[in-house]
């Protein structure tokens, strides 16, 4: 159970995935997503580190959970981040902890945001110094937890609006997340809910180094694009740069 092989399991749990407590001393490792290509690649990092796949089930939601219970890897994962939920702590389902109970946190510290108490989830320290490593983590928390957007003006002339973005909340992973990509050469623009990217430097770059895992799949909150691979419409994206009407028209057929 290699270092390297548990940091590339925190942007999952991170993003769409948990720690949860099992009985007093044993944790459940967890991760939800509707796309089976994230599923695979969450499968093939949790091997790599347990020689387990994990078990997996459909859910009425359309979407696939997998879990794993182990007490090492969990001791082990708690080492990089204190905690792995990002909500609220009395946002549904409500910390454990705060029934006095065993809670998701190893130790159970908070921070306050908006007024609510927010668990002290955070990047792990060996992200921000390994340049492999950093671009992996974007690559998973980017699939998970953004994407890429493209929209046409609804104005006379149209032009595009096009952006990469994470959607992210929580501020110690906003802040954590700002400082990685800048690290990495991107100039993100933050905003309360989101990190984005959106000059053509910046996309280019993003296609060049990190891009999405392979064969996701944009979600439902696309009507337009939903389906479409994530790679696939991100190479569109750069193409329309030099081509725009294009990718104007495909968006036009796409609404018609």
């Amino acid at each position: 159970m290699g270092i390297r092989h548990i940091i590339k399991l925190t942007p999952f749990l991170l993003s769409d995935g948990g720690i949860s407590p099992r009985g007093k001393e044993s944790w459940t490792i967890y991760f939800r997503n509707s796309d089976l290509a994230v599923i695979k690649e969450f499968r093939k990092t949790l091997f790599g580190c347990i020689k387990k796949l994990g078990a997996i089930q459909k859910r009425k939601d359309v979407t696939y959970m997998v879990k794993v219970h182990s007490k090492e890897l969990g001791e082990e994962l708690l080492k990089f981040s204190p905690s792995y939920r990002t909500s609220n702590c009395k946002r549904h389902p409500k910390c454990p902890a705060l029934h006095g109970k065993r809670g998701s946190c190893k130790i159970c510290t908070h921070e306050k945001q908006k007024r609510e108490n927010y668990p002290s989830s955070h990047l792990p320290k060996l992200v921000f110094k390994d340049k492999e490593i950093a671009t992996y983590f974007l690559k998973i928390y980017m699939t998970c937890d953004g994407g890429i957007s493209v929209t046409s003006s609804k104005t006379k002339y149209p032009f595009l609006i096009r952006k990469l973005f994470i959607a992210v909340t929580h501020q110690n992973l906003r802040n954590d997340l700002t400082r990685l990509l800048k690290n990495l050469g991107f100039d993100p623009k933050v905003y309360p809910d989101q990190i984005r990217l959106t000059g053509i430097s910046d996309i280019a770059k993003f296609k060049k180094e990190i891009k999405f895992i392979k064969y996701s799949k944009i979600g439902k909150d696309s009507k337009k694009l939903c389906g479409y691979e994530k790679n696939f419409i991100l190479e569109k994206v750069l193409e329309s740069y030099k081509k725009p009407k294009d990718l104007i028209n495909f968006l036009v057929e796409k609404s018609g």
